[in-house]
């Protein structure tokens, strides 16, 4: 009988350990959960801005085609903006482990440098 007892006692003492309830497996599992979202964001995102992209391109070039040169600037801009919409999803996926953190940051850099690029040449074209 004390052998049982024993036995039984030190199979409880491990249980904690042997055994993940429900929440414990969910909060084991969160992060993966999150970066999984994050990635699914990214993704829809990233599909929308591609769309708003295809449409203000082919916006941009009638208006070339026209000769209406300030529309286009502003449907180029436009196109532009819209990889805001990406960097933010990128950052989003970097900063819940979905995507490393140094590409989201070179993504978001270069995104800025271009905006940077041709809101200067805007204001240059409109002050001229």
């Amino acid at each position: 009988m004390q052998a049982v007892q024993f036995t039984n006692a030190e199979t409880a003492s491990y249980s904690p350990s042997q055994i993940a309830t429900g929440p414990d497996m969910m909060i084991s599992q969160a992060a993966g959960l999150v970066a999984q979202s994050a990635a699914v964001y990214f993704d829809g995102v990233t599909k929308m801005a591609l769309a708003s992209q295809g449409v203000l391109i082919k916006q941009m070039t009638q208006e070339l085609v026209e000769g209406n040169i300030e529309p286009a600037a502003e449907d180029a801009l436009g196109i532009l903006a819209t990889d805001i919409f990406i960097a933010a999803a990128a950052a989003v996926a970097a900063a819940a482990g979905a995507m490393e953190a140094a590409s989201a940051s070179y993504a978001i850099d270069q995104i800025d440098k271009s905006i940077d690029k041709y809101s200067t040449l805007l204001q240059n074209r409109k002050s001229s």
